[in-house]
């Protein structure tokens, strides 16, 4: 059998389950889960593998043990040599529509499919995708899908990819009973919390994104429930038996999921093989807080050491050692290693830091300069003088793009819903709909301009959207009330790039355009001044600066920031709008 494969962002996992071997081999399926009797702060995990060779031609399963916490780097389809992917099968990647709620999924088994009849056949290798005997067997959660069709999802791929974003949610929830998986994760709340709002402060050895997670096993008996059964099954099947893990979703509704992988049962099934993305549950705002440097202590005693690391390595080595033999060492050097993205699909959950100045606490004795480490493990630290240090293995998100005008729209209710009493209202206009808050804004198509007049040609097709059929462009006006003011954003639609010149598949990017931002004196000048912009900026080819200093009141225009750390796309951009009018985020909360 020969498979597809593709290019993908280079990893690297020298931890002696595939460094070492002499073949290339293709992740195929996940195993049980087992007790690691050297690094007992993580469970180890069997995980199969194929052969295939320069020609992609695919061999024999084989079978062999890392630890829980790397899944996240052994995705299913990801090809290794010597302890480096930088290829995967080239599965087939969809979204479906899914509900999270007790009704909408059952857990099964492969033997469960193989007595109601359903073929694990794919086109995609012309076989079955896993030979049904013991060794591969295994629970999947199996979504209903429209039509009465389904989709599998292996269990370890859910737990891994939907469990929160870091790999040491995994490991806290599979190692620990809940009153400790409450030690390892929280940390007490500075100040009670404020009604329809879930606070959630938690250590540095989780990430930032994982606040959604962890604000609902706090805050919500659901969410609470499923965690507990991970450990639940690690606690009855531990040391003596190797345990099959069963995962449930965490969070009821319904959603998307986004997957790769291959259609089964004749095409009535699709097999999900890797999790891309997923919905975000919906609920309370959540007031995130990651603990900074404390001098809580790993043991008792005033020469104790650090609970945990000062020195966070800045630079990512070339070849990171990650062993699953070792714990790292008490005070060790640590360091961020990032997993694929994720991609949150819809609307994001409002969730808002807490800011605060905190100093860090000076390291004591004991702690290596960043870098001596020869190796690093995510298990939990033990000892001293190994020369292990930390690392946090993450799958960092990325926002799903809706279009730019949709993203400016989304950016407003997302800020609406996490500040609630300082914006009062978002609504958009037309001159047909007057103003609406409709959950689909429409935008106002700009005139084209007549054949007497006498404009440059570059100016005349500026007006539509595509000069070819003749479309014009499109304006987005929205209405803000925050605090005591009403403001004003109108923002320009952006062609769609165009093909490179060579034929490549890049595209080259789309013209750039700042929004403008004006409060008026008097709202009755707001239809005859808006129908002004309207006309004018068609002359100026979208150059709205050139338009601020006519406003009746105040205008101006602002830029499309892009910072990592945004919440929702485009809330930087709304954000600094407002500080156009002398809003800053501080004055929402």
């Amino acid at each position: 059998m020969t498979v597809s494969l593709k290019q993908c962002r280079t990893f690297s996992l020298p931890d002696g389950t595939l460094k070492n071997e002499a073949e290339r081999l293709v992740v195929w399926w996940y195993g049980p889960i087992f007790k690691n009797t050297r690094s007992e702060s993580v469970p180890k995990i069997y995980v199969f593998l194929k052969p295939i060779d320069q020609e992609n031609n695919l061999g024999d399963v084989i079978k062999r043990t890392t630890v829980l916490t790397h899944v996240g780097l052994l995705r299913i389809g990801s090809v290794w040599e010597k302890g480096v992917s930088n290829s995967r099968i080239a599965f087939d990647e969809k979204i479906f529509p899914v509900s999270f709620s007790p009704d909408g999924w059952r857990i099964v088994s492969l033997d469960d499919l193989h007595k109601a009849g359903r073929s694990l056949y794919t086109p995609f290798n012309d076989a079955s995708y896993l030979p049904l005997d013991r060794k591969h067997k295994s629970y999947l959660i199996e979504f209903d899908l429209p039509d009465d069709k389904h989709l599998l999802i292996p269990c370890t791929e859910f737990f891994a990819r939907v469990y929160g974003r870091s790999s040491e949610i995994k490991r806290v929830l599979a190692t620990y009973p809940w009153e400790k998986v409450k030690e390892r994760l929280y940390r007490p709340l500075n100040a009670p919390a404020s009604p329809g709002t879930w606070p959630v402060r938690f250590t540095h050895r989780v990430h930032r994104d994982d606040a959604i997670l962890l604000a609902h096993m706090l805050y919500d008996p659901y969410a609470e429930q499923a965690a507990k059964r991970i450990y639940s099954q690690t606690e009855a099947s531990f040391p003596q038996d190797k345990m099959l893990l069963k995962v449930t979703p965490w969070f009821q509704g319904s959603g998307e999921i986004s997957v790769s992988g291959v259609p089964i049962d004749d095409g009535n099934t699709f097999l999900g093989l890797q999790i891309l993305g997923c919905t975000q549950p919906d609920g309370a705002t959540i007031h995130r807080e990651r603990e900074k440097s404390t001098t809580i202590s790993a043991t008792d005693g005033p020469d104790a050491l650090p609970q945990f690391p000062y020195n966070q390595l800045q630079e990512i080595p070339d070849v990171i050692d990650l062993t699953d033999d070792d714990e790292p060492d008490h005070g060790s050097s640590w360091l961020d290693l990032p997993e694929d993205e994720f991609v949150v699909l819809g609307k994001p959950r409002a969730v808002l830091d807490k800011r605060h100045n905190q100093k860090n606490v000076p390291s004591k004795r004991g702690v290596p300069v960043a870098g001596d480490e020869t190796m690093f493990s995510t298990g939990e630290p033990h000892g001293s003088g190994k020369w292990v240090g930390q690392v946090s293995i993450h799958a960092p998100i990325t926002l799903e793009s809706q279009g730019f005008l949709r993203d400016m729209w989304n950016a407003l209710l997302y800020l609406q819903s996490a500040y609630p009493a300082t914006i009062h209202s978002i609504s958009w206009f037309t001159f047909e709909d007057g103003f609406s808050t409709s959950p689909d804004p429409r935008l106002i198509s700009l005139e084209p301009f007549g054949i007497d007049d006498d404009v440059e040609t570059s100016v005349a097709n500026w007006v539509y959207i595509d000069t070819q059929t003749k479309v014009p462009r499109g304006v987005l006006i929205i209405r803000v009330h925050v605090l005591d003011q009403t403001l004003y954003l109108m923002e320009l639609q952006r062609r769609p790039p165009k093909p490179r010149a060579d034929g490549s598949e890049e595209t080259s990017k789309p013209p750039s355009y700042k929004g403008l931002i004006f409060t008026l004196n008097h709202q009755d000048n707001f239809e005859n001044w808006l129908r002004q912009v309207l006309s004018n900026v068609r002359h100026v080819q979208g150059v709205v600066q050139k338009l601020a200093g006519h406003c009746p009141g105040v205008a101006d225009t602002f830029k499309h920031s892009k910072p990592k750390n945004e919440n929702v796309l485009c809330e930087a951009s709304v954000l600094n709008a407002f500080s156009k009018v002398g809003i800053m985020r501080g004055d929402l909360a």
